[in-house]
C-alpha cells in the first residue's frame, strides 16, 4: 500500500512540473503585455494630424413594429458610458439604438491616418452601422443569439467611410432579460489612442478568464487525481468540483457565437447555477482542508443549492431576472462569509495550507467589495480578472504542500515501520528459539513417556507373565529360566526396534498378526485352567498401518496380562474384525470386572496407557466391566497403508 502511495506521489509530481509549466508562461505573458502596453502608450505619444471625437451620445427605444430602423422619436441623452438602461427604462428588454455624433478633421487628404473603433460589450447582441453603412452584426435569430456583452471589439474604419465634418456612428442593441441591458465604453480614434484601451479590456474579459480556466482545469485534475489515490481527503475532492465548476462557468462567460438549441436566456441560468454550486464546493473544500465540518451549515447549502437549481431552472421568464438575483446575491454573502471566517478557522487547524488560504480569502475581501461597486457604479476596472489566476496557482501550490507534507509522513512511517519490522524480528526470533527449546524438550519428554509404555506393555507383560508361570510351578529348571530371559531380550529389542513405526511391516494377514500374541498366552492360559477362543480374519480387507499393528499389539498384550493378574476369568474371548471403515480389537472375559471410572482417573497406568495409544493414531477406546463380564474394545479408522 505505502509503495502504492509513493507511485501515487511520482505521478502526482509529473503534473506538478506541467503545473509550474504554466506558471512561467504566465509571468512570461504579463512581461509582453507589460511591454505591449508601455510601447503603444509610447507610440501614442505622437501627435496625429487626424482628430476625431465624440460629441454626443443619444439612446432611444426602437420602434416594436420596425426595430430594424432608426427610431425618430425618444432620443434621451446619455451622459457617460457604460450606460445601463434599467433605471431609465425598467424591466424593458427590447431592442435600443445608441447615436453617436463624431467630428472627424483631418487637415491632409492624401494621408489620413487610420481610424479605430472598439466597443468594451453590447448587451447581448447587435448591430454597427457608420453612416448608414453596416460594419458589423452578430447572429441574431428567434432561437438564439450571441453573448456580446463579454465580449470586446475593434474595427478599423476605411477613410471612405468617414467624412470631414459631422459623421454618424449607430449601435443596434439587443436587451436581455437576464442581464444588464446597455453598452460599455466606445472609443475611437487614432489605432495609438484605441489599441491600449482595446488591449486592457481584452486582457480583463478574455485572456486572464482564458487563463484561469485552464489553470483551474490543470489544478483540477491535479486534485481529482489525488482524491483518486487518498478517497479520505473529501478537501481534494471538493476543490476539484469547485475547479471544474469554474472551468464550466467560464465556458458560459467566453461562449461569445451562439449555441445550437441553447437560448440566451437558458445560458444564463446554466451558468448562474453552476455560480452558486462553485460557491457552495468553494467552502466545502475550504472547510475540509482545515478538518473541520459544520453539519448545520452544510444542511443549509444543500437545501440552498437545490432550491437554485429548481428555481433558477423552471422559474418563469418574467421573473427570472429577480430569481437570478437573489440566488447570486446569497452566494456572495456566502463567499464573503467564507473569506471572513476562514482565518479562525486556519487558527484552529494550525496546518500551514490553511494560513495560505486563509490569506488568499483575506486578500478576496476587499476585492469582492470593489467589485461589487464596479458591478452596480460600472466605473473603473474589476480587480477578480487578476486576482483569479493568482489564487488558482495558490491553491495548487496548496496542493503541492499537502502533498510534500502527506510524503514526509509516509517517509516518517516508514521508518517507524522499519523499526518497528526490526524489533519485531527480533522478539520472533527469540521467542521462536524458546519454542524451539520448547519443542525439544517436549519430544524427549513424550519419548520417554513412550518408551515408559512400550516397556509397561511390552517387557512388563514378559515379566508378570513369567512371575505368574514361576508360582504356578515349584519346580523351574535351568533351561526354563533361560527361556524366560531370552523372552526379555526379545521383547526389549522389540520395544527398541518398533521406536519408528516407519519401518514396521505390517503382517500378511490378521492371523500372522495375532501368532504371537496368541503363542505368548495360550500356554498360561492353559496352565491356569482358562479357556481361550481366538477368532481372526483370513485376510485384510484393507491392510492396517504399521502403527495401528503395533498399537493393537501393545493393547492386546496389556490387556490379556491384566486378565491372568486380576480377573479370576475361567473364558476369555480375542476376536478381531474389521469393515471398510473400522478395524476392532474385541478381548472379553467372565472375571469379577473392576471399575471403568479408573481409565478416566488415571490411577491404572496399564489402562491410561492402553487409551492414550488409542486416542494418539485416532481410534476410540472402550471398556463396559461388570461382574461376569468385562468387554475392551480399540476401535480403529480404516487408513490406507503407506
Amino acid at each position: 500500500m505505502l509503495q502504492a502511495d509513493e507511485q501515487n506521489l511520482k505521478h502526482l509530481n509529473k503534473h506538478q512540473m506541467f503545473f509550474f509549466k504554466w506558471i512561467f508562461l504566465f509571468c512570461i505573458s504579463c512581461i509582453g503585455l507589460f511591454h505591449t502596453a508601455q510601447a503603444n502608450t509610447d507610440s501614442g505619444a505622437n501627435t496625429s494630424a487626424c482628430k476625431v471625437k465624440i460629441e454626443k451620445i443619444e439612446v432611444a427605444k426602437a420602434n416594436p413594429n420596425q426595430p430594424q430602423l432608426y427610431p425618430t422619436q425618444g432620443w434621451v441623452d446619455v451622459e457617460k458610458l457604460p450606460d445601463r438602461w434599467e433605471k431609465r427604462w425598467p424591466n424593458y428588454a427590447g431592442v435600443a439604438w445608441y447615436k453617436f455624433l463624431i467630428n472627424y478633421h483631418c487637415d491632409s487628404l492624401v494621408a489620413r491616418a487610420p481610424i479605430s473603433l472598439a466597443i468594451e460589450s453590447i448587451t447581448h447582441s447587435g448591430r454597427v452601422f457608420i453612416n448608414d453603412e453596416l460594419l458589423w452584426q452578430d447572429t441574431i435569430t428567434a432561437e438564439s443569439a450571441s453573448r456580446s456583452q463579454y465580449h470586446p471589439r475593434i474595427w478599423n474604419l476605411p477613410a471612405s467611410s468617414l467624412k470631414q465634418g459631422q459623421n454618424t456612428l449607430w449601435i443596434q442593441t439587443y436587451g436581455s432579460i437576464t442581464q444588464n441591458s446597455g453598452i460599455g465604453h466606445v472609443i475611437i480614434g487614432t489605432d495609438e489612442e484605441v489599441k491600449p484601451k482595446y488591449n486592457i479590456w481584452r486582457l480583463e474579459m478574455s485572456l486572464l478568464v482564458q487563463l484561469s480556466a485552464m489553470i483551474n482545469v490543470v489544478i483540477g485534475v491535479l486534485y481529482f487525481l489525488s482524491w483518486l489515490a487518498n478517497r479520505k481527503e473529501k478537501a481534494f475532492f471538493w476543490i476539484a468540483v469547485t475547479c471544474f465548476g469554474w472551468v464550466i462557468y467560464s465556458a458560459f462567460y467566453l461562449r461569445t457565437e451562439a449555441i445550437p438549441y441553447l437560448t440566451p436566456i437558458t445560458m444564463d441560468r446554466l451558468q448562474n447555477i453552476c455560480f452558486c454550486l462553485y460557491t457552495v464546493s468553494g467552502c466545502l473544500g475550504a472547510w475540509y482542508f482545515a478538518n473541520r465540518t459544520f453539519p448545520r451549515i452544510n444542511i443549509f447549502f444543500i437545501i440552498y443549492s437545490i432550491a437554485a437549481i429548481f428555481c433558477i431552472a423552471f422559474s418563469p421568464v418574467e421573473y427570472l431576472s429577480q430569481v437570478i438575483f437573489v440566488f447570486f446575491n446569497i452566494a456572495v454573502f456566502i463567499f464573503i462569509g467564507k473569506c471572513a471566517t476562514y482565518p479562525f478557522i486556519a487558527y484552529k487547524a494550525k496546518l500551514p495550507e490553511t494560513y495560505i488560504i486563509a490569506v488568499i480569502y483575506v486578500i478576496y475581501i476587499p476585492i469582492a467589495f470593489h467589485d461589487a461597486h464596479f458591478m452596480i457604479t460600472m466605473e473603473g476596472h474589476p480587480l477578480s480578472p487578476y486576482s483569479a489566476p493568482l489564487t488558482t496557482l495558490a491553491m495548487g501550490a496548496v496542493l503541492a504542500l499537502r502533498i510534500a507534507r502527506h510524503k514526509k509522513q509516509i517517509e516518517r512511517f516508514n521508518q517507524t515501520l522499519s523499526e518497528k519490522v526490526q524489533q519485531a524480528e527480533q522478539k520472533l526470533t527469540s521467542s521462536l528459539g524458546q519454542q524451539h527449546s520448547l519443542a525439544l524438550e517436549n519430544a524427549r519428554l513424550q519419548e520417554r513417556i513412550n518408551l515408559s509404555h512400550d516397556l509397561h506393555d511390552g517387557l512388563g507383560g514378559s515379566i508378570v507373565r513369567s512371575i505368574l508361570l514361576l508360582e504356578q510351578n515349584n519346580q523351574v529348571e535351568k533351561p526354563q529360566v533361560l527361556s524366560m530371559l531370552k523372552l526379555f531380550r526379545n521383547d526389549l529389542r522389540q520395544v527398541i526396534d518398533s521406536g519408528s513405526s516407519i519401518d514396521t511391516k505390517v503382517p500378511q494377514t490378521p492371523i500372522d498378526w495375532g501368532a504371537p500374541i496368541r503363542h505368548r498366552f495360550v500356554q498360561l492360559f492353559d496352565e491356569l485352567d482358562i479357556k481361550s477362543k481366538w477368532q481372526f480374519p483370513t485376510t485384510w480387507i484393507t491392510p492396517p498401518t504399521a502403527a495401528q499393528c503395533l498399537n493393537l499389539t501393545r493393547v492386546a498384550e496389556e490387556t490379556l496380562t491384566n486378565i491372568l493378574k486380576h480377573s479370576q476369568a475361567t473364558e476369555v474371548l480375542i476376536a478381531l474384525t474389521e469393515s471398510e471403515k473400522q478395524l476392532i480389537l474385541h478381548i472379553e472375559d467372565n472375571g469379577i470386572g473392576f471399575d471403568p471410572t479408573l481409565v478416566e482417573r488415571g490411577l491404572h497406568v496399564g489402562l491410561h496407557s492402553m487409551k492414550t495409544r488409542i486416542s494418539r493414531i485416532g481410534g476410540q477406546f472402550k471398556i463396559d466391566s461388570q461382574a461376569g463380564s468385562t468387554v475392551v474394545q480399540a476401535i480403529l479408522p480404516r487408513v490406507k497403508a503407506a
